[in-house]
């Protein structure tokens, strides 16, 4: 094997999720048409290296194994293809600036179905296991009332889901956060989301998260306590006389949905936030080495 020249760049990752599906639908929409040029030495070496996934002699685990490599290569690819195609926005120092929050110029610099990257400290929480945890905890004590409401609310908000927080302004800023929800639909995360927390603590971490802007929520001037009276007096329009009025009631509907967002009862977040769609998150692996502190004798 020939030896690695002594200046060769090594980059390495570690990916925490990948949305197979949206990754491989936006890969294939924007790799039509563009030339081959647009890929990095890195990815054309990374898509060498992998082997054939049809091959016969791959047992189950090896071949999940490989369609996870593939799931990670696809989304360098993805990352190539969109910057070649000037897709892909980098906000991650943009979005530092408490200012360009306040300010509403990274809300109006987005634009919802985007593509954007952003590093900086992240948080991914799994509430399914927490509640679960609570009610294991419950069940030695006398009242397990705490334990069932937190299940309640935790399933009701979140399901199966997990969340993902990056504070670009660091945790302290917690208003000014990319906000997202990992339902994993590709099972990139398969038997991994229960031990998230013994891997990745309490708190956030540097992570690079790679998504779509969902959402830009609005500035909201009305109070949630005001907005939810407000619905509570249109309930009797909503149904009159035996009859249901739709338009009042699915303006009543959307109504509290803003109130309950509002109040911190929904996962949807609330301004200066801003809503994404997380695609993949992952960092990059650098070696650790002997500092000459290390070897000091005191």
């Amino acid at each position: 094997m020939p030896e690695r020249p002594s200046n060769a760049a090594v980059s390495v990752r570690e990916y925490l999720y990948v949305d197979t599906l949206r990754v491989r639908t936006l890969l294939a929409q924007l790799s039509s048409g563009l030339p081959e040029t647009r890929r990095s030495d890195h990815t054309r070496q990374w898509t060498a290296s992998l082997t054939d996934l049809d091959g016969p002699q791959h047992d189950e685990g090896t071949r999940n194994q490989e369609v996870r490599s593939l799931a990670d290569l696809h989304v360098a690819m993805l990352e190539d293809d969109a910057e070649y195609a000037q897709m892909l926005l980098d906000v991650s120092e943009i979005s530092k600036k408490p200012k360009n929050w306040n300010r509403g110029r990274i809300h109006r610099a987005l634009n919802p179905g985007s593509l954007i990257r952003v590093k900086g400290p992240t948080s991914v929480i799994y509430p399914a296991s927490f509640a679960a945890s609570v009610n294991a905890f419950s069940s030695v004590t006398d009242d397990s009332t705490f334990s069932r409401d937190v299940e309640k609310i935790v399933n009701a908000m979140y399901g199966e889901h997990l969340t993902l927080r990056v504070y670009p302004c660091g945790q302290d800023e917690w208003d000014y956060q990319f906000s997202g929800v990992i339902s994993d639909p590709g099972n990139y995360l398969a038997g991994e989301k229960t031990v998230l927390f013994s891997r990745l603590g309490a708190d956030p971490q540097e992570w690079t998260t790679l998504a779509t802007i969902s959402r830009i929520p609005e500035r909201d001037t009305i109070s949630p306590t005001v907005r939810f009276e407000r619905v509570m007096a249109t309930l009797q329009e909503a149904v009159a006389d035996g009859e249901v009025n739709r338009q009042v009631l699915e303006r009543m509907i959307q109504e509290t949905s803003r109130a309950m967002e509002g109040f911190g009862f929904s996962e949807a977040p609330t301004w200066p936030a801003i809503s994404v769609i997380p695609l993949a998150v992952y960092r990059s692996v650098q070696a650790s080495k002997i500092t000459p502190e290390l070897q000091r004798g005191d």
